[in-house]
């Protein structure tokens, strides 16, 4: 009890001696400056065909996953990218992926049948509880398909589904997902680091497989230091605990993805940790407009120093390919939401078209996101509360705008919305609204919105 308390108070301790950096003006202003200066198309999309809409920009998708792959080309002499489906699972976003020569990393049968159908021939099929059908549908695919096993019991069931079905057709390729660093309820996935060379020795019995990799994942990483940590500690285990001839096999090493954007994380007074614990001891304080930023390195950064730990004299990584799985890292810049407003109540709250089960879950709560006002533009923010139509209290976009002004019918944009929010709506009261595509010279509806 008495250890449990002094956690308790060392924790209570850091988050208040805790600096968080504060967004500078000039940084938020310049950021939405930028937007404005495309206001005019965002507008006429608007004008053409309606709101709320899923503002889908192409070009910007080409600029991201040409800027990873140039990235890794400067630090890395073999590599493989698969984009990661459950960050954004639009189609069009898939097709540009693989037209450019990536591959793509699966979570469930579900993106699995989708990547098939856009002829991927580079698939990763990560995730843990995996179910049989899933399994199956993997395996009778072994050219394009390469399973990340994130269990003994995973792998077990593999075992008995092989068997004829892919001796016909070739083995399967395996690489064994390991817990990472971050412990915790992340221990969901993988396999301890002590127990993997015990489970290559099992894949290797299994006629039909080819344990080929290792796999590994962190999140949320504002900087490479998980990831090198990660690498640093599989190295020391190959060259410790694994004997040389299952090290030999090994093909490639995949460092998964949870690179951070380069913009970094916003966030709200109440959003920080201080602010979280503060909400706690006091439900009805009120916070101050400021803004803070948890800075992320640039992609560059992360490639150096990946490639740096991988390549150290001695560490047995060196030499294999190496593989990522950025996500949200290529998807966050490549739709926007456009809202409108239809209702305000006072000088202090308007309602807007669009319900926050676009996004598919409360984000703006956690996070500071800009809301800019297309219809009078502006580089002042002003607070609003700026809330959906659904019929619940939870339903906010945000508590300030950008803009001289506010009311009905004015057309806001919400930028950078194409990670984890496509991927994740529903038709929760209301449908899902439509996708509206810009290739940099026309707009053009390509997903209808739902009734």
């Amino acid at each position: 009890m008495e250890s449990r308390q002094s956690e308790l108070n060392s924790a209570f301790l850091q988050i208040i001696r805790s600096r968080e950096k504060v967004l500078s003006r000039d940084v938020l202003q310049g950021y939405v400056e930028d937007f404005l200066t495309k206001k005019e198309i965002y507008l006429e999309s608007d004008r053409r065909f309606g709101a709320p809409q899923y503002f889908f920009d192409r070009t910007s998708l080409a600029q991201k996953a040409d800027q990873f792959d140039a990235a890794c080309s400067r630090h890395l002499d073999r590599y493989q990218i698969f984009y990661a489906m459950k960050s954004n699972s639009f189609r069009r976003i898939i097709d540009h992926i693989t037209s450019c020569g990536m591959g793509l990393d699966v979570s469930s049968g579900h993106e699995l049948s989708m990547a098939l159908a856009t002829g991927c021939q580079k698939i990763i099929f990560s995730g843990p509880g995996k179910t049989d059908e899933e399994l199956g549908l993997a395996i009778s695919h072994p050219q394009q398909v390469v399973l990340l096993m994130d269990s003994p019991g995973e792998l077990s069931r593999l075992a008995k589904l092989v068997g004829q079905r892919v001796r016909s057709k070739g083995e399967i390729r395996v690489g064994i997902r390991v817990q990472n660093v971050q412990g915790g309820i992340w221990n969901k996935f993988g396999i301890p680091l002590f127990d993997v060379t015990k489970t290559f020795i099992n894949a290797l019995s299994i006629k039909g497989i080819d344990p080929c990799g290792i796999q590994f994942h962190t999140s949320w990483n504002l900087n490479p230091a998980a990831q090198v940590k990660m690498i640093d500690q599989i190295g020391s285990y190959i060259v410790r605990k694994m004997p040389e001839d299952i090290s030999r096999r090994l093909k490639f090493i995949d460092i998964g993805g949870g690179f951070w954007p380069e913009h970094g994380e916003w966030l709200n007074a109440q959003n920080t940790d201080k602010g979280t614990l503060l909400a706690h001891v006091k439900p009805a304080f009120k916070f101050n407009k400021t803004h803070y930023i948890r800075e992320a390195r640039p992609i560059d950064y992360f490639l150096k120093k990946i490639s740096w730990a991988i390549s150290r004299p001695g560490n047995p990584l060196q030499g294999l390919e190496v593989w990522m799985e950025p996500g949200r890292w290529i998807s966050t810049p490549v739709m926007h939401i456009l809202l409108k407003v239809i209702d305000k109540k006072g000088s202090r709250i308007v309602i807007t078209d669009g319900g926050i089960n676009i996004m598919g879950w409360e984000r703006p709560l956690t996070e500071f996101i800009p809301i800019i006002n297309l219809s009078q533009p502006g580089l002042k923010e002003l607070s609003t509360m700026v809330f959906g139509s659904l019929c619940t209290p939870h339903d906010v976009w945000g508590r300030s705008f950008f803009g001289t002004g506010i009311k009905v019918g004015d057309v806001l944009l919400v930028p950078d919305q194409g990670a984890y929010t496509y991927s994740l709506r529903q038709s929760f009261i209301k449908a899902k609204c439509r996708v509206v595509q810009y290739d940099g010279n026309c707009l053009e509806e390509v997903e209808r919105q739902e009734y």
